[in-house]
């Protein structure tokens, strides 16, 4: 496989990559407001068991969330990172083409100077690439100890707060809200589903 072959096919892995995950943060975000308006619909019920179930759906959903959407944020910094790479090996490579060039048609050029530049940048590049391989290794860490504590947690505050502004008609779906306000309205006045 040609080099150009390997880029192309590179890139659309890395395009099929950030598709596949931003299409599961939509689904993440779709289950986060489905999980909001349950909660907001189980408190209005007087629900308890399935109002604690909903809060803790959506701290789960919102966890997750929040590590997905950093692999996107790793996954977008890593081909950048990659992109420039490939620049700078296309710079040096071009660079060591003009010395030769150059070295061929001008007796008088200093080589040397030339090979301790060319020298100099290489050992520069390589060690822009240890430091990216150690933030790779650094985020990745990173993730494992994210997924692993509980610090992504969403606060009860913050739940509470969503579920709200549901129930308040304030947050997407407030067509559930005005739902659930009528049914409120109706057994406050004694009539139930059934009956309207």
């Amino acid at each position: 496989m040609s080099k150009e072959k390997k880029r192309i096919k590179e890139q659309m892995l890395i395009r099929n990559a950030i598709t596949t995950i931003n299409r599961q943060l939509a689904d993440l975000e779709s289950s986060r407001k489905k999980y909001i308006a349950a909660a907001a619909t189980a408190r209005a019920n007087g629900i308890a068991s399935q109002y604690n179930l909903a809060k803790n759906a959506i701290r789960i959903v919102t966890a997750q969330k929040t590590v997905v959407e950093q692999m996107l944020l790793n996954l977008q910094i890593s081909s950048q990172i990659k992109d420039v790479s490939e620049m700078t090996k296309s710079f040096a490579d071009g660079m060591k083409l003009l010395s030769g060039s150059i070295t061929d048609t001008t007796d008088s050029m200093n080589f040397e100077k030339v090979t301790k530049q060319m020298n100099k940048a290489m050992l520069s590049t390589q060690m822009k690439q240890v430091e990216s391989d150690m933030f790779l290794e650094a985020t990745q860490d990173a993730f494992a100890g994210f997924a692993t504590s509980s610090s992504g947690s969403v606060g009860e505050d913050e739940i509470d707060r969503l579920i709200g502004a549901q129930m308040n008609g304030s947050a997407e779906g407030g067509v559930d809200s005005e739902i659930a306000e009528l049914e409120r309205k109706l057994k406050a006045s004694g009539i139930t589903r059934g009956e309207a």
